[in-house]
């Protein structure tokens, strides 16, 4: 037609792949032989996608209706041939965790290679022999028919032998067909079983979904766990025309929340057996989310109390005015109910300024903790926080009126509406609230509703409705930077639960659009009262589904539960489960930096149901799962037995993920990444459900870790510094590219980034500032998106800080942060803290002492808030104009680090067991007399070595300019240069795991 036509190359892809596979009813073909290979011989293919064949294959299998193996697999290996070829497959079922079971030549094969398999005897011989069936042991037969195996892979002696008349009298025709007849899945083609098994391998049983191979959209959505509102009145009984335990719970589904604790202000209040019975009842019947009732302190209970206490939520105590009958003023009450209420239940009370103190005072008087609600004041959080720094077991909570709202507020909310108790505080008491964030444990909403014509009233009662607008109000400020989705999952899910002792709510979740505005309305669509303190206030983030307990509870402005379905979770049945008791602290406590031992309290679970089992399990990790890529089952499910069968979530599960010495470790690790496994393998184990909540992600601050993730991350660096001192080869991020963006000079963080890249192998491509279009004018975030349609990840080192977190804002492509400015940088603490670890074993107990810039030291900065996951304590050296941050130093006081200052490296040595030197950052001043000011005033010599510890360590982030002589290189206990080699171990463990390959 002599039209000029670009030629494609068909063959280069997109980077999705499609597999098809068969699929064929052998069961309705009674007698029919069982052989279905990779021919397409069949009645129907179902085909799937995927980034890589595994993935696909995987999806198109499930897709065919094939079930997953959970734990036994029977083979029957004809050929030595294909024995021999299938010995890696085996050996990766074995470290899979699959118990094998084998015909006896198959057994005897694999066990001769180290594989430990149970062989299983054949009866079909006998039979054909026309004898009597003798079996001293259980057969393959038997086994069959009790559905003991969850797979049966079926290789026959012959290549075409299933299509040949006498292949019908055969063993494995009758394995295969007896297979088919007991509904067991069945796998007989050598390539499909090596597919099969390196797909469970790389992707896991439970292959992604990911929108933009399977879908497409325009949302921006996150899963949370299901949210916990520790602070809720819902009015019945009594009050019915404000809220009940119908509209109250349906308000709470709409706003994420799936369980609720509701406070004892009824009518009549909850204080007695009788009381608690009534609204037990009521809750019942009406709740449509899980629950948790609260029991009244008054005058005259402490005796009867206790003697329900486990089925309450905890014990509330008002000592102030406000909207209730239940006011104790006589401190001599206080003490009583503290002395008779149940240690290892919570004391929740309603505490204003002066009276804080008051009842922190108790108390400690009692050794026993107490939960604060709904701090309001600039001089009650101040006192939390010294009560913390003191010591003392104090908790507390925040309502979202309190954190967005003031006084001021009260012009356009009216001075009637506006009544709630405490009263909004002034501007600067929110400013204290957003300042002290680190001390607050929770949000709660108080949510706390009364009709429109009783807040128009002349006496109007206090209170504002809340459960449907505070998540929404929180998302806003994590778009705005004020939050992160850390904080929100820790202080209405992780904190919550550890401090109320609450239960696990399996298979439940809530899916929020982060990116969607709107305007809240003049009232919100499922409480009763009709209106709302945050009217034509824009909000962003949006709740579009909640699961709870497996079924879908709320989409899209719909409740899809009846009333009666939320539960009572003190009444589910009780399981040992080690939570942490806080005991008396040394330092500021908060349920998610807890430094004491765990105790074992006994908590509830959910009962396992078979419905909800099917999907199997999966990674409760960090809930907030990678944008556009939704796991196809969910968090925390049962095996039949009630627990869970990967025991590594089981533990992570039940364990804090910032707790210290409680800290459960992760399975080894030697055997799924030795460096033996690591070279005969084109990827490691499947994502680990520490560090899953990384892949896809963006490493932008060191605040994103827990301390499991790091120890887990830790050993994965570890098994890979192995592999490359022995040599072996690595292939896991074949395939993908790497950009190394450096818009400041660096020499080890880009070097070593480049070498883990290639040493994985991936690939780098190299920016350069003075070569690129920025000398046109080009913008940062333009560069950065650009460079992302080109690679897999991003490595970004700005000047600016603050600079890698904007740009990151908008790239679909995971960024690392390589150092912004002055403000962090995460991988190096990361190699520094591995560093420590390996030279001295462990972290915790150690004295560090950081001497140079710390002002200016984005190194000193990242690897400090790191260190507070650890028992340690901070020295500084340092020039007075370039001390340490004020905000990081109140940030480790808060976390408890005791923190020194001294005037020389001689007075601090002596004690120290890391010694973290810095340079002066000449390029940081704004005049070379400044610099000079500073320059030289601290130098670590032989003569001054001689006052350190004999295992004393000597880092050093480099380069150096003269603040360490290098007479000290020879001394073993510099470890700068190891230190500079264990950055290319710690990178290439995050390289993989972003790219999710660990």
């Amino acid at each position: 037609m002599g039209e000029e036509v670009e030629p494609v190359g068909l063959m280069t892809g997109t980077g999705i792949v499609g597999v098809k596979v068969p699929q064929f009813s052998f069961s309705r073909l009674a007698g029919a032989d069982v052989v279905l290979g990779v021919e397409m011989t069949s009645t129907g293919e179902v085909a799937c996608f995927g980034e890589n064949r595994y993935e696909a294959y995987l999806k198109a299998m499930l897709s065919t209706g094939f079930k997953i193996p959970k734990k036994n697999i029977l083979l029957s290996i004809g050929s030595y041939k294909n024995k021999s070829e299938l010995l890696s497959t085996v050996q990766s079922l074995e470290q899979l965790g699959y118990s094998l079971y084998a015909s006896l030549g198959t057994a005897d094969f694999y066990t001769e290679h180290g594989i430990k398999i149970k062989a299983v005897e054949w009866p079909f011989e006998d039979c054909d022999n026309g004898c009597p069936l003798k079996e001293k042991h259980r057969s393959i037969v038997n086994y069959l028919e009790e559905n003991h195996f969850d797979l049966v892979i079926n290789l026959s002696m012959r290549n075409s032998g299933g299509r040949r008349l006498s292949s019908f009298v055969t063993k494995g025709y009758r394995t295969r067909r007896l297979a088919i007849d007991c509904s067991v899945p069945l796998i007989t083609d050598i390539k499909c079983t090596k597919l099969f098994v390196e797909a469970l391998r790389l992707v896991g049983t439970n292959p992604p979904v990911k929108t933009h191979v399977d879908s497409m959209t325009s949302h921006k959505l996150i899963r949370l766990p299901g949210l916990i509102d520790v602070h809720v009145h819902l009015r019945e009984p009594g009050g019915t025309h404000k809220e009940d335990f119908d509209s109250g719970t349906s308000a709470a589904l709409a706003g994420g929340i799936t369980m609720v604790c509701a406070m004892p202000n009824t009518n009549p209040p909850v204080v007695d057996l009788n009381s608690f019975a009534l609204v037990q009842k009521l809750a019942t019947a009406g709740a449509r989310c899980d629950f948790a009732l609260y029991l009244g302190a008054s005058h005259d209970n402490a005796d009867v109390l206790p003697l329900i206490s486990n089925s309450a939520a905890g014990l509330k105590m008002y000592l102030n005015d406000t909207y209730s009958t239940l006011k104790m003023d006589n401190v001599s009450l206080w003490m009583e109910h503290f002395e008779k209420w149940p240690k290892h239940l919570p004391i929740v009370v309603h505490a204003e300024r002066q009276t804080v103190a008051a009842i922190l005072m108790v108390a400690q008087l009692y050794q026993r903790p107490v939960h604060i609600c709904h701090v309001a004041r600039k001089e009650e959080i101040q006192i939390i926080r010294a009560a913390k720094q003191k010591g003392l077991q104090v908790t507390c909570e925040v309502a979202p009126h309190h954190l967005f709202l003031s006084e001021e507020d009260l012009e356009i909310i009216g001075h009637a509406k506006g009544q709630v108790r405490p009263m909004l505080g002034t501007k600067e008491d929110v400013k204290a609230l957003w300042d002290n964030m680190d001390v607050i444990d929770c949000f709660a909403t108080d949510h706390a509703p009364h009709s429109v014509e009783e807040k128009n009233s002349e006496m109007p009662p206090p209170g504002y409705p809340g459960l449907e607008t505070m998540l929404p109000l929180l998302l806003t400020a994590v778009s705005e930077g004020r939050l992160s989705v850390d904080d929100l999952v820790k202080r209405l899910y992780e904190n919550p639960r550890k401090i109320f002792s609450l239960p696990i709510q399996e298979n439940t979740y809530v899916e929020v659009d982060l990116e969607q505005e709107w305007i809240i309305p003049s009232y919100m669509q499922f409480t009763k009262s009709k209106w709302t303190p945050f009217e034509g206030r824009k909000v962003k983030g949006k709740v579009r589904r909640v699961v709870l307990r497996g079924e879908v509870a709320y989409i899209d402005g719909q409740v899809l539960v009846p009333p009666g379905y939320g539960q009572d979770v003190r009444a589910w049945p009780l399981v040992g489960v080690s939570l942490p008791i806080p005991p008396p602290l040394t330092a500021v406590k908060t349920p998610e930096h807890s430094k004491h031992s765990i105790q074992t309290e006994t908590i509830r679970t959910r009962p396992a149901s078979p419905r909800r089992m099917a999907s199997g399990p999966a990674v409760d990790a960090r809930f907030h799962l990678p944008p556009r890529i939704h796991r196809s089952s969910d968090p925390g499910l049962l095996n039949a037995e009630g627990e869970y069968k990967d025991k590594t979530v089981k533990k992570f599960i039940e364990q804090d993920p910032m707790s210290q010495d409680g800290y459960v470790y992760p399975p080894p690790v030697s055997r799924l990444l030795s460096p033996q496994n690591l070279a005969a393998q084109a990827a490691p184990h499947p994502y680990s459900p520490l560090l899953h909540y990384f892949v896809g992600q963006h490493v932008l601050s060191v605040r994103q870790f827990s301390k499991d993730q790091l120890s887990h991350l830790f050993n994965v660096a570890h098994n890979l510094r192995l592999t490359v001192q022995k040599d072996r080869s690595l292939d896991i991020l074949k395939g993908k590219v790497m950009a190394s963006m450096f818009y400041e000079v660096s020499t080890r963080t880009s070097s070593s980034f480049a070498a883990a890249m290639q040493r994985l192998g991936g690939s780098v491509i190299y920016f350069s500032e003075a070569t690129s279009s920025v000398q046109k004018g080009e913008s940062l975030l333009d560069t950065v998106q650009t460079m992302c349609c080109y690679v897999d990840v991003v490595v970004l080192r700005h000047p600016e800080p603050g600079a890698v977190e904007l740009a990151a804002k908008n790239c679909r492509k995971p960024i690392i942060n390589a150092g912004d400015g002055v403000g962090e940088h995460p991988t190096q603490a990361l190699l520094d803290i591995f560093t420590i670890r390996e030279e001295l074993g462990t972290v915790n107990g150690m004295t560090i002492t950081m001497v140079g810039d710390l002002k200016h030291g984005r190194t000193v900065h990242s690897l400090a808030y790191l260190l507070t996951l650890y028992r340690v304590n901070l020295r500084y050296v340092t020039p007075r104009n370039l001390r340490m941050p004020q905000n990081i130093i109140h940030f480790l006081e808060s976390r408890g680090i005791k923190q020194e200052e001294f005037d020389s490296l001689e007075e601090a040595l002596p004690d120290t067991d890391v010694l973290y030197m810095t340079r002066i950052q000449k390029e940081r001043f704004d005049s070379e007399e400044e610099y000079e000011a500073c320059f030289g005033q601290f130098i670590l010599t032989p003569h001054i070595m001689t006052r350190g510890k004999k295992k004393m360590v000597v880092m050093h982030p480099l380069p150096r300019v003269n603040e360490v002589s290098v007479e000290v290189d020879s001394d073993p206990r510099a470890a700068y240069f190891r230190q500079a080699e264990n950055g290319m171990y710690i990178r290439m463990a995050l390289l993989a795991t972003v790219l999710g390959k660990f």
